[in-house]
């Protein structure tokens, strides 16, 4: 056990349930729940936020006063890491110190290593989502955080990686590869579950799920794709674009336009953002959920459907790679590989016997290797490596101190 404070820094989003989001909230629960004192930081998102809260997990929120009170774009972050750092380390100089410092994400990464400039701490840093291929020279934003993510890896005195492909890609770049840890996401046990209300659909219906944000390259035009072979079957997605955006942007519009021109538009469902608490309801309804993403995947759809029993059939790539055990627990397939995908899915769609199988072993599988309880214990034994490397350095004097 870690004697002390641990806190995690994150960029914690209360309204948009992404996948850092989630991972940030539910890790921050897990290690208050093995005895240690968390606090996590983000930037407020409205006015009227309290500076901090103390949540029922028994985590402090507290709620950061830098830049403008509400969700913004990834474009815009940038701005944000350097005097939300500052404000961390004029907050501990005055008041605790934490003996452990997570940043969750580029932005947080960044902020605590600037956190750290003035006084030395023991520094975490999990980047979420830097396991995939390498930007296109194209691609400006992405070239741009892959140059970040290097500079944090080499920086940080210890890398948390959420899968074995981010691992791989990481280790590459990190000032040293014994300081890189493997601890996966977890999944809520308790709201995850097989038992339990469904969302109604028509029963002569098969139904296809998928989840996440609105975005091209999360390859739902792919999952659409399958309708054509596949009668009698709908394909609903539930997610929305990343903010600000309020409605369902020119990606639903894509797919839409997609589906008219292939004559399944009937069958194509597109909810919007949903409340979390909702989302196991909406696995429940399905037959098969389907994960087709082009690269970089958190995976955490596919751990939610299978922590409710249903099967996955995933791209492989990124995390899903770990998620889903081929064959087992569902069924990969080569990215950006629309008529395996298609051939797959249908192939499963036609098999309830196999469905079955795969679903209750995706259940075990959700429960003994991604509770959340065994990610805060794995957490914590890096937290526990680190703090016997790293020896944080003593608190500046300051004039009423001197006084």
């Amino acid at each position: 056990m870690i004697t002390g404070d641990v806190r995690p820094v994150g960029a914690y989003y209360r309204d948009t349930p992404t996948g850092p989001a989630v991972h940030v909230t539910e890790l921050a629960a897990a290690l208050a729940a093995l005895g240690h004192d968390v606090r996590v930081y983000a930037r407020r998102c409205s006015p009227g936020q309290p500076d901090s809260v103390r949540c029922a997990s028994g985590v402090t929120l507290v709620n950061v006063p830098v830049g403008p009170p509400g969700l913004v774009p990834a474009s815009e972050q940038l701005q944000f890491p350097n005097p939300f750092g500052k404000w961390l380390e004029a907050s501990w100089r005055t008041g605790w110190c934490p003996d452990v410092v997570h940043g969750h994400g580029w932005p947080a990464g960044m902020a605590a290593l600037v956190a750290r400039a003035a006084r030395r701490r023991p520094t975490i840093v999990t980047l979420h989502g830097a396991g995939g291929d390498p930007p296109s020279p194209a691609d400006t934003a992405a070239v741009f955080r892959s140059g970040i993510e290097r500079e944090l890896s080499r920086t940080a005195d210890a890398v948390v990686a959420l899968s074995r492909a981010e691992a791989r890609r990481l280790r590459r770049i990190v000032t040293d590869p014994r300081l890189l840890a493997v601890v996966p996401s977890g999944v809520d046990s308790e709201l995850f579950v097989p038992a339990g209300p469904s969302w109604a659909r028509r029963p002569d219906v098969r139904r296809v799920l998928a989840v996440g944000q609105l975005v091209e390259h999360n390859g739902f035009a792919d999952v659409v794709g399958v309708l054509g072979g596949l009668p009698d079957t709908e394909v609903v997605i539930v997610g929305r674009p990343p903010p600000p955006s309020r409605g369902l942007g020119p990606e639903a519009a894509r797919l839409r336009a997609i589906a008219v021109n292939d004559r399944v538009h009937q069958r194509l469902r597109l909810t919007g953002g949903v409340p979390y608490g909702d989302m196991p309801g909406w696995y429940r309804s399905a037959d098969v959920l389907v994960c087709a993403p082009q690269g970089t995947a958190y995976g955490r759809a596919a751990l939610e459907a299978m922590a409710c029993g249903i099967p996955v059939v995933a791209a492989a790539v990124g995390g899903l790679r770990d998620s889903v055990v081929d064959e087992l627990t569902g069924q990969l397939v080569p990215p950006a590989s629309p008529d395996v995908l298609a051939r797959v899915v249908g192939g499963l769609l036609a098999d309830a016997p196999r469905r079955r199988r795969y679903g209750l072993a995706g259940v075990q599988r959700a429960a003994s290797h991604h509770a959340w309880s065994t990610v805060a214990q794995g957490v914590t034994e890096v937290y526990e490596r680190v703090r016997r490397l790293v020896r944080p350095s003593p608190a500046p004097r300051t004039a009423a101190a001197a006084a």
